[in-house]
């Protein structure tokens, strides 16, 4: 998550996340893609589809992409640099070429509710309501609000 908001600090404002649980409840997990590739028949933009992602789990002992095992000190600075690789269509842009710049905005204030706390949020998971929006750990009810609909 501090990857993302380094990224976005860096000008690289396209990029959103969709974290939640697996199917089992027993790991979380987060996809990572651009919004340049959102697809507006689905509610979350249809991230696990997209040309370019990266998906990161803590199950598997915390796997990024399926095949880098990432150490649980690893720093935001190596993730981000893993990410860049993993999506070479990714571009620095301006607020107007990507339409993102709420989600920029809030991304910030979640990451800073998640680094005061230290809890993971949770935008889905099998049997979850998000409409009170992502859960700040997973079953807290601490909530904050859903992220800014995007409208490519």
């Amino acid at each position: 998550m501090e990857a993302v908001g380094l990224l976005h600090r860096l000008g690289y404002l396209g990029l959103r996340i969709l974290p939640g649980i697996n199917a089992s409840g027993t790991a979380w997990r987060i996809v990572i893609h651009n919004v340049t590739d959102w697809n507006p028949e689905d509610e979350f933009g249809d991230p696990f589809n997209s040309e370019e992602s990266c998906v990161y789990s803590t199950a598997g002992a915390n796997v990024f992409n399926n095949d880098v095992q990432m150490p649980e000190d690893v720093s935001r600075v190596s993730v981000a640099e893993a990410i860049l690789e993993a999506m070479p269509s990714l571009q620095r842009s301006t607020p107007g070429e990507t339409g993102n710049l709420d989600y920029v905005r809030w991304y910030a204030q979640l990451l800073s509710q998640v680094t005061r706390l230290d809890e993971l949020p949770v935008a889905y998971a099998d049997y979850f309501d998000d409409s009170e929006g992502w859960e700040l750990g997973w079953g807290s009810h601490r909530r904050f609000p859903a992220p800014p609909t995007y409208r490519p």
